[in-house]
């Protein structure tokens, strides 16, 4: 009996250690505190590199008012004119989050994340 006592007693303590841990933080989605040039560049060449487009056009205010964004492909030929008929590439959607206290874009659906040196951000808030 004594030779169990001692490993019960190992197992109780850490089983009550572990209830005192905090609970892993989680990213949160996140609004842009800093436009800016500078974290509207690092933006446009996060989506770039992530999304494999070519070139990326974004709005100033992206990410700004909504922690979400949505990129699709523009619909032109090689030689420049506009593609005619349907297109059935779907839109890709990224998402601005805080997670440790720093600013990652994540690709929606991939999972794919890129730190945003540049960026501040804080919590968006949920809608009530």
């Amino acid at each position: 009996m004594r030779a169990l006592w001692k490993p019960m007693t190992s197992a109780a303590m850490c089983l009550l250690s572990a209830c005192q841990m905090a609970p892993a933080q989680t990213a949160r989605p996140a609004l842009l505190t800093n436009p800016g040039p500078e974290v509207h560049s690092e933006l446009v060449r996060a989506v770039a590199g992530i999304s494999g487009f070519a070139s990326i056009t974004l709005a100033e205010g992206d990410l700004t008012r909504s922690s979400l964004l949505v990129i699709q492909r523009k619909p032109q030929y090689a030689h420049g004119e506009f593609l005619q008929g349907r297109d059935l590439e779907m839109p890709q959607r990224f998402q601005l989050l805080l997670w440790q206290g720093q600013c990652w874009l994540e690709q929606l659906g991939s999972g794919k994340r890129q730190l945003l040196a540049l960026a501040r951000c804080r919590a968006e808030v949920e809608p009530e």
